[in-house]
């Protein structure tokens, strides 16, 4: 498939977000191209959940199904592919490089979401999804009435497995890392809600994907346990951003307004990629705001192939 040359709005990552995005952006009749790496946070997870109507669902039924109601709107495209740099051009426009290919937009909508840091232990990737998960709001449920381990580093592991007391039998921490060591404070509250702490190198996990035992450490020695989460941080996609100039939090994150509209005219972002809680109907939301926020800043301007008639002008605009 040949790429457009020009397009309205350029939709980067095919995630909740992007999609709910590139649809708002096909109902307002906007020439719109959403470029996808296939590098989703949620790909080796066995199912979304808590998603309304769609609870629950794999990942590749909800992308499978989003995409396909985009065949709908004929003004919008899908490209599996990469955007490997962007540039502003002149007041009103940018260029990307999709895929060794420029192609020149007027609005860009950033979804490239985040990728967690992954532990390094034996049969980490065939637990993945099954036993083994990174979200205690969208998994949590699975850990009801079980021991589990929570497997991390980082001063923010004590209250990330304390939301798992919702639902499990029993929290233990496994940590090998002090950057930064618990406070004692930590360390006493843990104790008082008996959530255990081993300070251990994790090395590998015990059992079959599906049965999990516990978690070896370097030492000797097993941490029971039937089901993982870890935290060990992410690292935010905001190559892109930082190359457009938008404003980034202590973390990364790309700072919105209300629109989802970033500190750079033209350029919106939404889902992972910007501060606040991570979720697939979060994601979509968001999306959904930057999606309509993106096209209702083109009102009075003709769509790049010309076709339709131009969209009055409006008092209010969604662009700074």
């Amino acid at each position: 498939m040949s790429l457009p040359h020009h397009v309205d709005a350029l939709v980067v990552g095919g995630g909740a977000a992007g999609l709910a995005a590139a649809t708002w952006l096909g109902r307002y009749q906007r020439t719109t191209l959403v470029v996808d790496d296939d590098g989703h946070r949620n790909r080796c997870t066995a199912r979304v959940r808590g998603y309304l109507t769609r609870d629950p669902v794999t990942p590749q039924e909800f992308l499978t199904e989003a995409r396909g109601g985009l065949q709908q709107y004929p003004t919008v495209t899908l490209h599996d592919g990469r955007v490997t740099a962007v540039r502003a051009v002149g007041d009103d426009g940018f260029a990307a490089t999709v895929d060794g290919t420029e192609v020149f937009t007027r609005r860009i909508v950033l979804a490239t979401g985040v990728r967690d840091v992954v532990p390094d232990v034996e049969g980490f990737a065939e637990h993945y999804g099954q036993d083994v998960y990174h979200c205690p709001a969208c998994d949590g449920q699975e850990a009801r009435g079980r021991r589990v381990v929570v497997l991390g580093a980082g001063r923010h592991v004590p209250a990330f497995a304390a939301e798992l007391l919702d639902w499990a039998e029993g929290v233990c921490i496994v940590t090998d890392r002090d950057d930064p060591p618990f406070t004692v404070a930590q360390r006493d509250t843990c104790a008082e809600h008996e959530v255990g702490i081993v300070d251990g190198r994790p090395v590998a996990l015990v059992g079959d994907p599906g049965q999990l035992q516990g978690v070896r450490l370097q030492a000797g020695g097993i941490v029971s346990g039937s089901i993982v989460f870890f935290s060990y941080g992410h690292d935010p996609g905001n190559d892109l951003a930082r190359e457009l100039g938008c404003d980034l939090d202590e973390d990364g994150h790309v700072r919105v307004n209300e629109f989802q509209l970033t500190s750079v005219a033209g350029v919106y972002a939404a889902g992972d990629l910007t501060p606040g809680m991570q979720l697939v109907p979060v994601a979509a939301g968001e999306g959904t705001i930057a999606g309509i926020g993106c096209a209702t800043s083109l009102r009075g301007h003709r769509t790049v192939s010309g076709d339709g008639a131009v969209a009055p002008p409006v008092r209010r605009f969604t662009d700074r």
